[in-house]
């Protein structure tokens, strides 16, 4: 398991893992705080394309002020070459967990996710960033049950077309 990060990010569990990375609970030393401590997975240390990818995400999350959108408090490259970012720990899990968990959501609550997701799609599309892989997967929960939409990976602006091809599908089905 990873162990420190630029000698200031200790991680201390692994909170899951995608195609692209792995996200571990981890301890800020200098700020004395949890955090989500999320690492490019190395067999992408010479892609490109990944990295951009990955960088874009740190970018696009920390343009974002709004108490639905996971914040980013950093992100860099040690010297060995893995690329992190650090963000906002969400102690819930995510909303897929909950439901697997809890079984489907009544009506009432349903709807006050549904809220929640919108109102921080609004806030990203507002600044120009299209999110495009919205899923439970991707909205975490916090204690006190409210929701915060994560992974802008693969965001991109509005007015852009970078990291889009035609034929390539990018996002989840």
């Amino acid at each position: 398991m990873l162990q420190v990060v630029d000698t200031r990010y200790r991680a201390i569990e692994l909170l899951g893992s995608g195609g692209m990375a792995e996200v571990y609970l981890a301890h800020d030393a200098v700020l004395d705080r949890e955090v989500a401590l999320k690492v490019l997975n190395r067999r992408y240390a010479d892609d490109d394309e990944v990295i951009e990818r990955f960088r874009s995400e740190a970018r696009s999350a920390a343009a974002l002020s709004h108490p639905n959108i996971v914040s980013i408090y950093d992100r860099g490259e040690t010297e060995d070459g893995t690329y992190y970012i650090i963000m906002e720990y969400v102690a819930g899990g995510t909303l897929s967990e909950r439901i697997l968990r809890e079984g489907p959501f009544p009506t009432h609550t349903a709807a006050a996710v549904t809220i929640q997701v919108a109102q921080a799609l609004k806030e990203a599309h507002g600044r120009g960033i299209v999110h495009r892989d919205v899923k439970p997967q991707n909205i975490l929960v916090t204690r006190s049950g409210d929701v915060k939409v994560a992974a802008f990976g693969i965001a991109r602006a509005a007015s852009s077309a970078t990291l889009t091809r035609t034929g390539v599908v990018l996002g989840s089905v």
